[in-house]
């Protein structure tokens, strides 16, 4: 009997169990199709690491020894080391070079090419494994041979294998595109004994798996291998270092971050919906209750048939929304993210978090299910039969001023029915604010990624173009490039910051004079930079725990000696965290100015683009269009985040409107006794819903501005994207809250003329 009336109940408020399916739908939908996306990223990149054993730390130097290996294999907290020569060559082909990076490997116990096609990476072997792309892109394939130059030497290998590698996971060899355009550049992998100039061969790179009982953090691990090997000028990478598998890393977190916080605005906004639904219900039953009880059933049954209710709601609505998610995002995201990092599969995979999320919503609903009928459940069977008692109803503070009086008919009205019904009300303001923040939080997505592009390229550094020098060329001839082009010479090189608690890798930039580069503080107030000190980013600061008037300790990576600064000033960057300073200052310090680059406006000829003193030239316009191509996944994002919110406006909007009217259709048929026109009637709806949505969409613009915020700080330790909400932006988040709005409210108004007075005013029976 009670299956029956669950069935009938659920039928007879179809419109309101239909809204809480939908937003219980709507939050694992997200959830799980976010979470399916991420976890299969997170599992695939860690079968990609797990396949080729990829090294847990790198070591840069110099001329690494057999002694150096030896005596880093007696630490306790490293199991093997190998090591490698890494070289940047090029490849000839039709009589074009392209940039090749080659990897001479003296022992391979870690870090393994994975193999696509043709033989297993042999030491023994003569010939090279190419990069799959690079190869394809050439028309190359498993057995041809490939023509090589490096150091003005030519010489051809025969191609063994076309592999990918873990530590080319993201990468670009080009100077010229901050997107990766895989094909017109790569990078292959040798037998040391491949080496054109084996007198010269000298190994820069230690790959080093630790083992598996160490128990020292990563700062302590980085310390003891500079003083096993006594050396400071060497730079020790961890894996959440390499900049490749940080950003995919990143790109997950940040992934995850944004499918909770989401997915919680839904469940949260369900959860609302069953309050409002099960305590309407259970009043509206209060006789039916009675009933129950007289007929012989316990509390315990009838308690459980009320809380099922919102168990097998929310449960089919998550359980299906977790299904539809995992079938529908992954692949729309994973679309986006193929162009910008190579992985030997994609994975899809739903995490047992989305099970967990699942309990928990079903458990969340069949709580405040019971709490939502608990009070007509506790009274005896001949108290429940009787109709419930009026509510005593008491005027509140405003009703017994003089303001009251000055109001008219209408706003005293609705003020009351507000007052009187605090949950409704409370729930519709959060719907509106829902709707609001998820579309000024997906627009506002859009405008931050938008202005990275305009940040860093009009506001920051205002060049047209930057030349990059080889290491071989002369300052002399620098300097004749710079009085040429009328440019600003600048020195980029790593830079390692310590502090008590941890190490950090970054850069360390030093400007001449010029007007090419520009800074700002925090609020984006432009600043100039102080004659003593360094400047630190707010990111890297962050990052390290150090403020404005602190000391920091850095050295420039592949000089020994640490430096301690005080930070004169801190200011933001969007790429290449760290510090900067002027010549003069770094001269100060007895350090030599060795420009890397050149900021010009003018037009690069292409004889100068081609110049051996030359390694590529960056177009800032260019820069801008592949920094708004890497940003089509956050598009598809802000797409998925505005229709979840027209959504989510529309289901909760209308559910209350509905709820809202069946409760007040006793009061609106009185009214038109007294004679009120019907549009009269509408108009005094209208008016809540009017005041209503104001008050959400104005707390929903501050909550998706913070929301904003929050994902805003997820991305890789690399970056820092500015919170940025256009005016247009705020506009489009409100006009479009206040139209799904007034559109539901319109629609609802209208069954005004649907109420039957007979029904609606007879008497209790």
């Amino acid at each position: 009997m009670l299956r029956k009336k669950l069935l009938r109940d659920l039928w007879q408020n179809k419109i309101q169990f239909v809204s809480i399916f939908l937003m219980a739908f709507l939050g694992l939908f997200i959830f799980a199709g976010i979470d399916a996306e991420s976890n299969g990223i997170g599992i695939s990149t860690q079968k990609y690491y797990d396949a080729t054993n990829l090294a847990d730390a790198w070591v840069l130097g110099e001329n690494f020894t057999t002694e150096n290996v030896l005596t880093l294999e007696q630490l306790d907290s490293i199991d093997y080391i190998d090591r490698k020569q890494v070289v940047r060559a090029k490849a000839i082909d039709d009589n074009c070079e392209y940039d090749m990076e080659l990897n001479f490997v003296d022992t391979l116990q870690c870090s393994y090419p994975y193999l696509i096609e043709g033989e297993p990476f042999d030491l023994a072997k003569d010939g090279i494994w190419l990069e799959e792309y690079y190869a394809k892109a050439r028309g190359l394939q498993v057995g041809d041979y490939v023509l090589l130059k490096y150091e003005g030497l030519e010489f051809e290998e025969k191609i063994q294998g076309l592999i990918i590698h873990p530590e080319y996971i993201s990468y670009s060899l080009s100077e010229e595109s901050m997107m990766p355009c895989y094909g017109e550049y790569g990078y292959g992998y040798l037998a040391s004994k491949e080496y054109p100039c084996q007198d010269k061969l000298a190994y820069n790179r230690l790959l080093i798996k630790k083992n598996p009982g160490n128990i020292l953090s990563d700062n302590e691990f980085k310390e003891q291998i500079k003083k096993a090997l006594d050396c400071e000028d060497i730079i020790v990478l961890e894996r959440d270092q390499n900049g490749g598998i940080e950003a995919i890393a990143s790109e997950k977190s940040q992934h995850e971050a944004m499918g909770i916080m989401f997915s919680s605005v839904f469940l949260l906004i369900a959860v609302m919906g069953i309050v409002t639904t099960m305590t309407r219900m259970t009043s509206n039953q209060r006789m039916q209750i009675g009933t129950l009880k007289a007929l012989g059933f316990s509390k315990t049954q009838i308690t459980f048939h009320y809380v099922s209710y919102s168990i097998v709601i929310c449960g089919v609505g998550s359980a299906l929304g977790a299904f539809a998610g995992y079938q529908t995002l992954p692949p729309l995201f994973l679309h986006t993210m193929q162009p910008i990092y190579v992985l030997p599969e994609w994975n899809m995979n739903i995490s047992i978090q989305s099970y967990i999320a699942i309990l928990l919503a079903v458990l969340l609903s069949a709580l405040v299910g019971f709490l939502a009928c608990k009070k007509e459940l506790k009274d005896m069977p001949a108290v429940t039969l009787k109709p419930v008692a009026p509510k005593s109803v008491r005027h509140f503070w405003l009703e017994k001023s003089k303001l009251w009086l000055s109001l008219s008919f209408s706003t005293q009205w609705n003020i009351r029915d507000i007052v009187r019904n605090k949950t409704r009300s409370l729930m519709g303001i959060a719907g509106v604010a829902g709707c609001t923040m998820l579309m000024l939080c997906a627009l506002g997505c859009r405008n931050s990624c938008k202005n990275l592009a305009k940040w860093q390229y009009e506001q920051l550094t205002i060049g047209a173009e930057k030349i990059l020098f080889e290491d071989n060329v002369s300052k002399l001839k620098k300097e004749e490039y710079k009085e040429k082009y009328k440019g600003q010479l600048i020195e980029e090189k790593s830079c390692e910051f310590r502090t008590d608690q941890m190490i950090k890798t970054g850069t360390i930039t030093i400007l001449d004079e010029g007007n090419f580069i520009h800074y700002q503080n925090h609020d984006g107030d432009e600043i100039e930079l102080p004659k003593t000190g360094v400047s630190l980013t707010y990111k890297m600061a962050s990052l390290l725990g150090v403020k404005e008037g602190d000391y920091i300790e850095w050295h420039i990576v592949g000089e020994k000696e640490w430096e301690k600064t005080r930070v004169s000033t801190l200011y933001r960057a969007p790429t290449g965290q760290g510090i900067t300073m002027s010549k003069r200052m770094f001269e100060e310090m007895d350090y030599s100015f060795d420009p890397t680059a050149l900021y010009t406006n003018m037009t690069i000829p292409q004889y100068v683009r081609d110049s051996d003193n030359v390694s590529g030239v960056f177009n800032m316009n260019q820069g801008k269009m592949d920094l708004d191509k890497n940003m089509e996944a956050m598009n598809t994002m802000v797409i998925i985040m505005i229709i979840a919110a027209v959504i989510l406006g529309i289901i909760v909007l209308y559910n209350l409107g509905v709820l809202s009217f069946l409760e007040k259709t006793r009061e609106i048929a009185t009214l038109k006794v007294l004679g009120f026109k019907t549009d009269r009637i509408r108009k005094i709806l209208q008016q809540q819903n009017i005041w209503l949505t104001v008050v959400g969409i104005i707390i929903g613009l501050f909550l998706g501005y913070q929301l904003l915020d929050v994902i805003m700080q997820t991305v890789s330790e690399n970056q820092d994207i500015q919170t940025k909400v256009y005016f247009l932006s705020y506009v489009c988040a409100i006009l479009g809250t206040w139209i799904v709005s007034v559109s539901v409210n319109r629609i609802l108004s209208s069954k005004v003329k649907t109420i039957c007075m007979v029904d609606a005013l007879k008497g209790v029976e």
